[in-house]
């Protein structure tokens, strides 16, 4: 792979680099064009809320060797880690992956909110971890939770990092297997 990669940032496509295990740039195509995506003036935010996920510290991922789930870099998963196996009626998981035009932002601290009209608890700060999918790699290195929500509720995700904010009207989704686009 080569040691550096020229990214261009078009309407259609983002491209986002990934440093590999051997200090290389990996190209991937997606992370920030999937889910519902928001341009502010110096970021690319995208946001899905799918099924509740799996949650792994980096030593359990070496030890028990997962095939799925995401692996935990930072922060407190709601809701307890590996040991939950099943979704819990409510509980999703929010993922928001933020690009510039030289890739993925990591090591960021992003603030996400989420607020529901229809709920009793009007506004909910997430307790925002970073992760990557299991066997994705920094290609997927996002910024997140699992979350209690309400089915067919529609809500606002509101995140904000260094000042610009990324504003998301969603609906959650009825199944827990199915992810909101928007």
């Amino acid at each position: 792979m080569p040691k550096s990669v020229g990214l261009s940032l078009s309407v259609a496509l983002v491209v986002t680099a990934a440093i590999g295990a051997n200090g290389a740039f990996a190209m991937t195509r997606g992370a920030c064009s999937s889910g519902q995506v928001v341009k502010t003036r110096s970021y690319v935010f995208a946001q899905s809320i799918g099924p509740t996920e799996t949650m792994y510290t980096p030593a359990q991922v070496a030890s028990r060797h997962p095939k799925s789930g995401e692996v935990m870099l930072s922060g407190q998963m709601t809701g307890g880690m590996a040991a939950m196996t099943t979704s819990p009626s409510g509980q999703r998981h929010l993922e928001v992956h933020i690009c510039s035009t030289g890739g993925s932002v990591v090591v960021a601290h992003p603030s996400i909110v989420i607020s529901d009209p229809m709920s009793k608890t009007l506004l909910m700060t997430v307790p925002v971890a970073t992760m990557e999918g299991i066997g994705e790699g920094a290609s997927d290195y996002h910024y997140g939770n699992n979350v209690e929500l309400t089915a067919g509720h529609h809500v606002t995700v509101t995140v904000t990092l260094r000042g610009q904010q990324a504003v998301f009207h969603t609906t959650v989704p009825r199944s827990s297997t199915a992810m909101s686009m928007g």
